[in-house]
């Protein structure tokens, strides 16, 4: 029997028996239950933009019930339109050495986008990562994961006929599911509103949230954090004179009204944030190499995008 008609039929029966079910359990659908509707995956893995384009039964969907059960039912609101009916599709699971790996595919009227959730050994939901993207644009995202579980999405742009713009970024998962962006490469110099921000449909209702520009490739980008002393911030500049690289992600801190601070778990880099009149101003405060080139800092002033 498929998988899916199953889980449908043992929600039904579930919802039928009332109070009878409390009392023995038994009938539950676990977890071991929802893991086996994924295909089981190994590394490296790849999901390209056919397959994700590729339309699925309405039957394989994954009922609302279980994604609220055993991963979250807030996945996709921030990606498509207010209204848009979204369909949840299980794809792969793939075991890692400290999180697992669930693919999902969620399709809309005209776009299907990917998710990695990750869960950790007991079967707890952590966090997701959007992975990958194709829709009637020209514009697609897809990605990998290699054997040492380093995600890589790929984001490819045509900027003119017969001429593309190819961005690489590469992720690693910590124990509790966060993912820090590790480097970045690309092949031609994207303006300010083709770079790829992985941070683009998250909430920004706080005030200093928002995109702030310099030149046509630097962006510092502000989302809303989990709580109001928090903020997300995706960073990505380039020196028009050195070709100069630089591209941090993660979540700050505010220090005070219009001032906040990041600072790095895993190297002595920190970055200060002072926000004054629809500008931010960004300051290197530690040793932050590994995420940019040797000759410039993360620094400058940006203006608030309107």
């Amino acid at each position: 029997m498929n998988k899916l008609v199953l889980a449908l039929l043992t929600i039904g029966l579930l919802a039928g028996c009332g109070s009878k079910k409390k009392n023995s359990g038994k009938d539950a659908f676990t977890f071991e239950d929802f893991r086996h509707l994924f295909t089981q995956g190994k590394l490296p893995y790849k999901l390209t933009p056919e397959t994700l384009r590729e339309k699925s039964s309405d039957s394989a969907a994954i009922p609302p019930e279980l994604m609220k059960q055993f991963l979250v039912d807030t996945l996709g609101k921030s990606d498509f339109p207010e209204g848009t009916v979204i369909r949840f599709y299980p794809l792969a699971v793939i075991d890692g050495a400290a999180v697992n790996y669930f693919v999902v595919k969620a399709a809309g009227k005209a776009t299907n986008t990917a998710y990695i959730c990750f869960l950790d050994k007991k079967g707890h939901y952590l966090d997701r990562l959007t992975v990958a993207k194709v829709d009637d644009k020209r514009d697609q995202h897809y990605f990998s994961i290699d054997t040492r579980q380093v995600i890589k999405i790929t984001n490819e742009s045509e900027l003119s006929p017969g001429h593309t713009a190819i961005r690489e970024d590469f992720y690693g998962v910590a124990e509790d599911g966060k993912t820090t962006l590790i480097m970045t490469n690309t092949s031609g110099d994207a303006t300010a509103s083709q770079i790829f921000n992985p941070i683009d449909t998250l909430s920004a209702k706080h005030k200093l949230s928002g995109d702030y520009l310099s030149g046509e490739t630097s962006i510092v980008s502000i989302r809303d954090g989990e709580d109001p002393k928090s903020f997300l911030f995706f960073i990505s500049f380039s020196k028009d004179k050195t070709g100069c690289k630089g591209e941090l992600s993660g979540t700050g801190h505010f220090t005070g009204a219009n001032k906040g601070e990041y600072k790095d778990k895993e190297t002595s880099c920190g970055i200060a944030f002072q926000f004054a009149s629809g500008k931010v101003s960004i300051k290197e405060i530690g040793g932050c190499g590994a995420y940019r080139g040797v000759r410039c800092f993360f620094e400058g002033s940006y203006s608030k995008k309107k």
